[in-house]
């Protein structure tokens, strides 16, 4: 991709347009390791006896019921509940079936929180289990075993202002030059067409 610099009026080196990102932004985080961990996972939908542990793996993360406490130099005591959400599959007369499962823990940690009050921030957590072995406990629960790896960050929205060369300028694809088009999605700064 070849990028043309802007013509905003001239400048320093032609950088001088001004474009505002929204984004995510992450103020603090940290990971938690749980090596050779078993966890007991409750299904959503029973299991029929006889049915064998094939797999599982991790699909969400949610901070729940949590609670803040300042604790002074811009740290805060961040407590509540992960809850993971799972998706099981189990064996039965050599047909696989899915279930959805459920665990639950008491997480506690210090973050940082963004210092202005208005700042709309939300707790996130991502989990990644490696699963190595499990079995189907009763109808209702599978136990699993593995690596478990948790991130829990701190994110809100923001309005970045980013200088710009202003758009970007794509060369032509190989082989799809349509005739009587010029080929341009957004406005070219190249100095061509002020």
């Amino acid at each position: 991709m070849a990028v043309k610099k802007a013509g905003c009026d001239g400048g320093f080196d032609g950088l001088c347009c001004r474009m505002v990102i929204e984004t995510k932004r992450v103020f603090d985080g940290c990971a938690l390791t749980d090596e050779n961990i078993t966890l007991t996972l409750t299904t959503e939908s029973q299991i029929p006896q006889g049915s064998e542990f094939a797999s599982a793996r991790a699909v969400s993360s949610e901070f729940t019921i949590f609670s803040i406490v300042d604790c002074g130099d811009g740290c805060s005591r961040v407590s509540g509940e992960v809850v993971t959400k799972f998706a099981v599959v189990y064996c039965l007369g050599g047909v696989p079936y899915t279930v959805a499962a459920t665990h639950k823990v008491q997480r506690e940690t210090l973050l940082r929180l963004p210092s202005s009050a208005i700042v709309p921030y939300t707790i996130e957590v991502q989990s990644v289990m490696n699963v190595g072995s499990g079995a189907v406990l009763s109808a209702n629960a599978v136990s699993v075993s593995g690596c478990l790896l948790q991130i829990i960050k701190v994110t809100a929205p923001v309005d970045i202002l980013v200088p710009t060369y202003g758009y970007c300028k794509y060369p032509p694809c190989t082989g799809s030059a349509c005739s009587g088009f010029g080929g341009r999605v957004f406005p070219a700064y190249d100095g061509d067409d002020a």
